[in-house]
C-alpha cells in the first residue's frame, strides 16, 4: 500500500510540475550589495530601510532573478566621484529580470554634475527586464540608461525591457536614455525637472553609433507625465537610424520643445503638450537622410511660439486641435534636400499670432479640411512649392490665404470675416499659377489681392 501511495505521489507532482509554475525561493536580503549573490530562481527581497553605498551594486550575467526593494532608499554617498563604476545599479548581460520598490538616489547635491558613466541605472546587453515602481532622483548623470555590449553589435543591445509605474526626478542630463535598444515600453512614469547637462531631456533616444543599422527601434513611450524642463520632454536622435517609434497619450508641460522627432517611422498621437518655450512638436528630417512617413495625429497643443514644426518627407498631420502659438500654429518647412510631400487635414487651429499655417518650400502639400480661426496674419501660406489646399474653413484673419511663388489648386474652401480673402504674388523660382474654383468668400473687405488673374478662376461665391 507504501508503495503504491508513493506512485501516486510523484505521477501527482509530476503532473504538477508540468502545468503550475513553481514560486520564486525567497531571500532576505540585509544591505545592497547582497543583492550580488542572489542565484536563478531566486526572489531577492531587501528588507526596508535607508541604505547608504559608495560603489555600484555590479549585477552581471544574471538570470531569473526578482530584486525587491520593500520601499528601500539606496543613496550614493558622497565620497563617490562621478566616473565609471558609480551608478547604482550596473546591470550587465542579464535575463529574465524585475525590479520593484526601490527608490535610488544619485546625490547630486553633494556629488558634481558630470558627463561621465554614473548613471544611477545602468542597463547593458540585458533582456527580458521589467521595472515597476522604481523611483529615481538626483542622478549627477542620467536616471535610465539603456545601451550595448558593442555599440555595432545589435545582439548586444538591450531587447524587450519594460519601464512602468517609475518617477524620476531632478537628473542632471536625461531622466532616460536609450542608446542601443530594441523592444522598449515605457508607461505611467513620471519624469520631471531635468537640467544642468544637455540635452536635457525628460527621455532621450540617442544613439552613440554612427552606423546605418537602426540603433533603437520598437519603442513605445506611453501615457506618462513629463514637465518641468530646460530641453525636450521626448527627443528622438537621427543618429543610428531609429525606427518604428510611437509616442502616445503624454502629458507634457512647461519644456523647450514637448517632443522632438528625427526617427522614421514615427507616430506622435494623442498627446496633450501645454506651455512650450518653442514648438509644442517638432518632427525634422536632415540631409541624405532616409524616408520619414511620420504621422502626428490628435494632440493637443496649447501655448507654444509654434504648434507643429514639420520637416520631412511622406508625413501625415492630422486631428490635431493647436490654440494659443504666439508664432504659427503648423510650420512646414521644406529646406531640405529631395523633400516630396506632406498631407495636413483635419487640423484645427486658433488663436495664433501669424500664420496658420505656413507651408514654405514642398514640393507637393496637401492641406485639406482644416479650421483655422483667429489668425493676426494668414489663415494659410503656401510659399514656393506646389499644393492643394481645399475644403478648408478660415475665419477671422488678416488674410484668409496668401500664394507666393507657388503652383496651387485653391478649392472648396470657405473664407469668411478676413481683411482679405486671397492674396497671389509672383516668386523668382516656381512661376504661379493654378486654379481658384468654388470657393466661398463673405464678409470680407477684398476678395482679392495680388496676382490672382494668373490662375484659373470660376464658379467662387462673393457675399458681403
Amino acid at each position: 500500500m507504501s508503495k503504491f501511495l508513493f506512485v501516486i505521489g510523484i505521477v501527482i507532482t509530476l503532473f504538477s510540475c508540468g502545468t503550475v509554475k513553481m514560486e520564486y525561493q525567497n531571500k532576505y536580503i540585509y544591505h545592497p550589495y547582497e543583492l550580488e549573490s542572489c542565484t536563478r530562481g531566486q526572489r531577492c527581497i531587501l528588507v526596508k530601510g535607508v541604505y547608504e553605498i559608495e560603489r555600484s551594486i555590479q549585477l552581471l550575467d544574471k538570470r531569473d532573478i526578482q530584486y525587491e526593494g520593500s520601499g528601500s532608499t539606496i543613496l550614493m554617498s558622497e565620497k563617490a566621484p562621478v566616473k565609471n563604476g558609480y551608478s547604482i545599479f550596473n546591470v550587465r548581460d542579464g535575463q529574465d529580470l524585475k525590479f520593484t520598490g526601490f527608490t535610488l538616489d544619485g546625490n547630486k547635491q553633494k556629488r558634481k554634475c558630470a558627463e561621465q558613466y554614473a548613471h544611477t541605472f545602468i542597463m547593458v546587453g540585458s533582456k527580458n527586464v521589467g521595472l515597476t515602481n522604481v523611483n529615481i532622483k538626483n542622478s549627477p548623470v542620467d536616471g535610465f540608461y539603456l545601451g550595448a555590449g558593442s555599440e555595432g553589435d545589435s545582439s548586444t543591445y538591450c531587447r524587450n525591457i519594460l519601464i512602468e509605474n517609475c518617477r524620476i526626478d531632478s537628473s542632471c542630463r536625461n531622466g532616460i536614455s536609450i542608446i542601443n535598444a530594441y523592444g522598449v515600453k515605457i508607461r505611467s512614469v513620471e519624469i520631471s525637472h531635468s537640467k544642468g547637462l544637455g540635452p536635457a531631456a525628460r527621455i532621450d533616444v540617442e544613439s552613440d553609433a554612427t552606423k546605418p543599422i537602426p540603433s533603437n527601434r520598437e519603442i513605445v513611450i506611453e501615457n506618462s507625465k513629463f514637465f518641468d524642463h530646460e530641453g525636450c520632454g521626448i527627443m528622438t536622435s537621427q543618429k543610428g537610424t531609429p525606427e518604428r517609434i510611437e509616442i502616445l497619450n503624454n502629458v507634457v508641460s512647461r519644456c523647450q520643445i514637448g517632443v522632438f522627432v528625427a526617427s522614421t517611422k514615427t507616430k506622435i498621437s494623442g498627446n496633450s503638450i501645454v506651455d512650450s518655450r518653442l514648438f509644442g512638436i517638432q518632427s525634422v528630417r536632415y540631409d541624405n537622410a532616409p524616408i520619414d512617413k511620420n504621422v502626428v495625429e490628435n494632440n493637443s497643443i496649447e501655448s507654444a511660439e509654434i504648434g507643429i514644426h514639420y520637416s520631412g518627407e511622406d508625413g501625415y498631420i492630422k486631428n490635431n486641435k493647436i490654440g494659443r502659438c504666439s508664432k504659427t500654429g503648423i510650420w512646414l518647412n521644406g529646406n531640405t534636400v529631395n523633400i516630396t510631400s506632406v498631407t495636413l487635414t483635419s487640423n484645427q487651429i486658433n488663436w495664433v499670432g501669424e500664420a496658420g499655417i505656413y507651408a514654405n518650400n514642398f514640393a507637393t502639400t496637401r492641406v485639406h479640411g482644416n479650421q483655422i480661426f483667429d489668425c493676426k496674419k494668414e489663415g494659410i501660406s503656401i510659399v514656393n512649392g506646389a499644393s492643394v489646399v481645399d475644403s478648408n474653413i478660415i475665419t477671422r484673419c488678416s488674410t484668409g490665404a496668401i500664394i507666393t511663388g507657388s503652383k496651387c489648386d485653391f478649392t472648396n474652401n470657405q473664407v469668411s470675416d478676413c481683411t482679405t480673402g486671397l492674396s497671389a504674388i509672383g516668386g523668382n523660382r516656381i512661376k504661379l499659377g493654378g486654379r481658384i474654383e468654388r470657393n466661398k468668400f463673405s464678409v470680407v473687405r477684398n476678395t482679392w489681392y495680388g496676382d490672382v488673374h494668373q490662375f484659373d478662376m470660376k464658379e467662387n461665391t462673393i457675399e458681403k
